[in-house]
């Protein structure tokens, strides 16, 4: 009994005294969050368990602890923070309990479950199966809102919002067969999926639960360790100290098979590697193995001791996950991390009814602790709460807004003892429960079972206990006082009463419940979220049918099941990947594959190759390389059967569109697949549309007041940018899957912008790139009350004020100076972004449809040439000048500009009146407005307030004097004159000041990456697949 004094000194030196209730402490909010979740653990009798059921050896109550251990560490969660008192799983199983876990949505909400019940032909009125084999974490292209690994899941939501992400222990939620790689390792393949599904760090990683019978390869000579798996969360969480972070723990006990027997095999062999020959001893963890010299023998009997000898997985089990739970908080109070982490503790399921819906099935103990956000004296809370209110929940503290629907709702607010909503939560609230075709609602005190046959285990245990019979029960789960009825041997279960034929309508009503929850996850429609509450059952949803398989399997046509790679999926730069496609039909003539690869070649229809069949279910193949070509793959499929109609099915959308996935190592293999797909939409576009400078202008507009991937499209200067917006929406829809944001890929088509329109093989051409990506979007950055009509996205973000056209030269330089830390010459090089486009008096109310300077798909020096003349050397100066000073100030070599009055009042043009700087004839004129003249003269208090400028001209000569010259420009006269003499030095700083307003914005370069800055294209680049060696 080594730990009590450990956690006596830890609670003298870090509990704050309290003698109140629990309150929330004012403005608290999160910064690490921990879900610890043990694997088929009892719920013991001081937890306050479910109601007592007859059967069974794992019966209430009668659950003391094990041993002589009292499981100090969970038990001071449960001292120090909040019990859930009627806390449950949405499902009574491992993986499904752990999908409404990470989703915050019910499991048969899950992608391949819905596939597979299309696939069954099942709908609102046949519960899917609600199973571990059905229900996984991963996507499936040909389903709405199918993408469950890359996009819905807190791991994602949390990795997004910036903090560390981590995953130890048991999975559970991958079909292994699917991520298996061409050399067999099912274990590396899952571990890669997971990392896909959002989990930067997955460690001590079981694919599974453990396997004796030698099916399962990846488990072969592997076994219980749990001080490997509590050194990797010790690990994560030191290692992540200075960041906010999420943590998944998972224990893999007291689940089987044989603890006691894992206990003798050697702790430093892991699911990582055997480390046996590399360590003396085992792995050091405090409040484990450190007090005993991290010697794992000698700690794993101290464990037997505390379990009495007993050689039960459950008491050996339960102590082991409590060391591993102690290991954890004491790491967390040495990193002085304690107090703003909250600590989920909860079962994955009942264990005395796992697998039913019966209350000891999924009822089960829940403990928060979180210091800093909930005070530290305990308190019980009677609402009821499920797993899938676990997400909302931990977004809700932390401040993130979910990215995408869920189930469950946040009862952050709801705990509070003043302002709380206690009695709403446990007397209104209904929740539903699936496990495989049986159904189950509680609401209040009420609880109605829909079981799916006379063969499900509850009928069969209810018969055989002489409780009731049928398929459908209504019980009352609450004493006389309204309160659950807890484990109790003198009182007999509530669930032994069916009150089906005492109270007809109310089983109606939650019948009806039922039937709402039943079509609001039908698979064969697009998801439905709406919530359905009340005594009186809401409508059950009614939608048009959505087929989500590409063709309905009806008289024999061939119907594809699954296929692989996914849609947005992304694989490593391999040797070969392979293709496969499931289908359908017993009388398959053949299935072809149609690849196309990054550089756009397409091999054309190939046959697949028959890989293995499953009764009807047959699946097809092709081996392509991918080892050459980084970058956007697409492929298609054509199925063709044998029958006399010979059939034919074309996906996706009969071969109209690619099923499109990334082959990448790096994100700078990411950015240039990215960067390619905008250099082919310029490339490609309609040529009367100059995308290119659109995309630099575009830019431009974006950065002012930070590169953030939004514009305030109600802002007349934002107009026509909804062309850049919708050119660049099927880039955003592709690349935003793989860890590159809205904001970097507007950047990224500045970038092209500018580059593509460089003269080609110019040998001062520069390069553009991409060095860093990671900005946040608008919406992740402000308050709905910051953007326009209170809704942040890409055309509604916040109002900026952008420079006038009107800018003298005093207030052009400060201008750049306040808004982006630009020198005088920044501000020079960044106005030559002129040199490409034109301007549309539609849009800006200028008539320069030919541009500055005449080509207008050419970034060039031409627009110094323009405004101070083709070179300045002495020799080409007028032979009066005094000097080369003199004769660049007097713009002796430049073009002669007039000043021009353009009158908007057409119908056709919603734009103000403008005073414009032309030369050249109508139409065929070029364009500056005053900013432009800026470089050159100095207007400062010679405009008019809408910029006409009537008591001097642009130069002065023997034929033309009517008016003065206007005075020269001193600060920026010189640089625009060097621009005009040397294109590469324009080019060389005109990239530098660009790059520099491209960086411009509210994040920190160096989040996620290898080493600061974020780098693509040097050798500190963020590998997509974990940390760069």
């Amino acid at each position: 009994m080594k730990f009590n004094s450990a956690i006596a000194s830890i609670s003298t030196a870090t509990i704050l005294a309290a003698t109140t209730a629990v309150v929330l402490l004012d403005g608290a909010s999160a910064v690490n969050f921990v879900i610890i979740q043990p694997d088929d653990m009892h719920f013991y009798d001081e937890w306050n368990p479910p109601p007592y059921l007859p059967w069974g050896g794992n019966n209430y109550p009668g659950q003391e602890y094990p041993g002589t251990s009292d499981l100090p560490w969970i038990n001071k969660l449960r001292t120090e923070g909040l019990t859930m008192t009627q806390a449950y799983a949405a499902a009574p199983k491992c993986g499904t309990s752990r999908y409404s876990t990470v989703t915050g949505r019910y499991p048969t909400r899950s992608s391949h479950s819905r596939a597979k019940a299309i696939n069954a032909g099942k709908d609102a009125t046949i519960p899917a199966d609600a199973s571990i084999p059905n229900t996984k974490l991963r996507d499936v292209g040909n389903v709405d809102d199918g993408s469950d690994c890359t996009h819905s899941n807190i791991a994602q939501t949390f990795k997004g919002a910036g903090y560390e992400t981590g995953m130890v222990g048991k999975w559970h939620l991958t079909k292994n067969n699917l991520v298996t790689g061409d050399d067999g390792d099912v274990y590396g393949g899952v571990k890669a999926e997971i990392e896909r599904c959002g989990f930067m760090d997955v460690e001590a990683m079981y694919p599974d639960n453990l396997d004796e019978s030698g099916n399962q390869a990846w488990s072969t000579g592997l076994s219980h360790n749990m001080e490997y798996v509590a050194y990797k969360a010790v690990e994560f969480i030191t290692d992540n100290a200075a960041k906010d972070w999420f943590l998944y723990v998972n224990p893999t006990v007291p689940h089987g098979p044989g603890v006691e027997d894992a206990m003798d095999v050697d702790c430093r062999i892991t699911t990582d590697g055997d480390f046996t020959t590399h360590m003396e001893n085992g792995w050091s963890v405090e409040g484990m193995t450190a007090e005993f010299g991290d010697n794992c023998t000698a700690y794993r009997e101290d464990v037997k001791e505390r379990a009495s000898q007993s050689d039960s997985n459950d008491d050996l089990g339960a102590i082991w996950v409590d060391d591993a739970i102690g290991a954890i908080y004491q790491a967390l109070n040495n990193t002085n991390q304690l107090g703003d982490t909250l600590i989920l503790f909860q079962l994955d399921h009942g264990k005395a009814e796992k697998d039913k819906i019966w209350e000891g099935g999924i009822r089960i103990p829940q403990f928060i602790h979180y210091p800093d956000g909930i005070a530290d004296t305990p308190r019980d809370w009677s609402g009821l709460v499920s797993t899938i209110d676990i997400g909302p929940t931990m977004l809700d503290f932390a401040g993130i807004s979910p990215s995408y629907d869920m189930d469950g709702k946040s009862w952050k607010n709801a705990i509070d003892p003043i302002n709380g909503s206690e009695d709403d939560w446990k007397n209104n609230r209904c929740l539903f429960f699936e496990s495989s075709d049986d159904r189950a609602v509680r609401c209040g005190c009420d609880k109605y079972m829909l079981l799916g046959s006379d063969a499900s285990p509850e009928v069969t245990e209810a018969v055989a206990s002489d409780w009731w019979t049928g398929t459908e029960a209504l019980f009352d789960l609450c004493d006389a006082e309204n309160d659950y009825v807890v484990a109790d041997s003198s009182t007999e279960s509530p669930e032994a009463t069916n009150l089906l034929e005492d109270e007809p309508q109310k089983a109606e009503d939650l019948k009806s419940l039922l039937q709402c929850h039943l079509g609001r996850t039908d698979a064969t429609i697009s998801p439905l979220y709406e919530e359905c509450t009340g005594s009186v059952a809401t409508p059950s949803p009614t939608a048009t049918p959505k087929p989500t398989l590409p063709v309905a399997n009806n008289g024999g046509v061939p119907e594809l099941i699954e296929y692989f790679p996914w849609q947005y999926d992304i694989l490593p730069l391999a040797s070969n990947t392979v293709l496969s496609a499931t289908v359908l039909d017993d009388n398959i003539k053949r299935v072809r594959f149609n690849l196309q690869y990054p550089d756009g070649t397409r091999p054309g229809f190939a046959a697949g190759t028959q890989d293995s069949v499953s009764g009807d279910l047959t699946t097809y193949t092709r081996t392509v390389d991918t080892s050459s070509q980084s970058g956007k793959y697409g492929f298609k499929l054509e199925i063709q059967d044998n029958s006399d109609d010979i059939e034919t099915v074309c996906f996706p959308a009969d071969c109209s569109s690619w099923i499109e996935f990334v082959v990448a190592d790096t994100a700078a293999q990411v950015v240039t697949a990215a960067r390619a797909e905008i250099s082919d939409i310029i490339l490609r576009n309609n040529p009367d549309v100059n995308l290119a400078a659109k995309f630099v202008r575009h830019g431009f507009h974006d950065c002012v007041g930070g590169c953030d991937g939004c514009v305030d499209m109600s802002n007349p200067d934002n107009a026509g940018l909804d062309v850049p917006i919708e050119a660049l929406e099927p880039v955003v829809d592709i690349f935003t899957h793989f860890g590159v944001t809205r904001a970097d890929i507007w950047v990224l088509a500045a970038l092209e912008g500018s580059s593509i329109t460089q003269e080609d093989g110019d040998p001062d051409n520069r390069d553009f790139e991409m060095d860093w990506i990671g900005r946040p979007n608008c919406e992740d950055l402000n308050e709905p009350a910051d953007c326009v009509d209170e809704t942040c996205n890409h055309i509604r973000g916040p109002n900026r004020n952008l420079p006038s056209p009107n800018l003298d030269t005093h207030d052009l330089l400060e201008f750049f100076s306040n808004e982006f830390g630009f020198s005088d010459r920044d501000t020079v090089a960044i106005m030559g972004a002129h040199s490409p486009g034109g301007l549309q008096r539609e849009n800006s109310g200028f008539n320069g449809v030919n541009g500055w300077v005449g080509n207008t798909r050419l970034l060039a020096n031409d627009y110094y040439d323009s405004i101070v003349g083709a070179t300045a050397s002495l020799a080409d100066c007028d032979t009066s000048a005094n000097s080369v000073d003199d004769c660049v100030n007097d713009l002796k070599n430049s073009n002669r500009w007039e000043q021009v009055f353009v009158e908007n009042s057409e119908p056709e043009f919603s734009t103000p009146d403008r005073w414009e700087w032309e030369r050249g004839t109508n139409p065929d004129h070029f364009v500056m407005v005053n900013s432009d003249i800026a470089l050159v003269r100095d207007l400062n208090g010679l405009m008019t307030d809408d910029g006409e400028v009537s008591t001097c001209q642009w130069k002065c000569n023997r034929n033309n004097c009517a008016l003065p010259a206007c005075p020269h420009a001193p600060e920026t006269i010189g640089v625009a004159a060097e621009y005009a003499s040397d294109n590469g030095l324009f080019l060389e700083d005109f990239e530098s000041a660009f790059k520099t307003m491209l960086a411009h914005g509210q994040y920190d370069t160096s989040a996620g990456c290898a080493s600061p800055p974020c780098t693509v294209g040097a050798e500190a680049r963020r590998n997509l697949r974990g940390p760069s060696n």
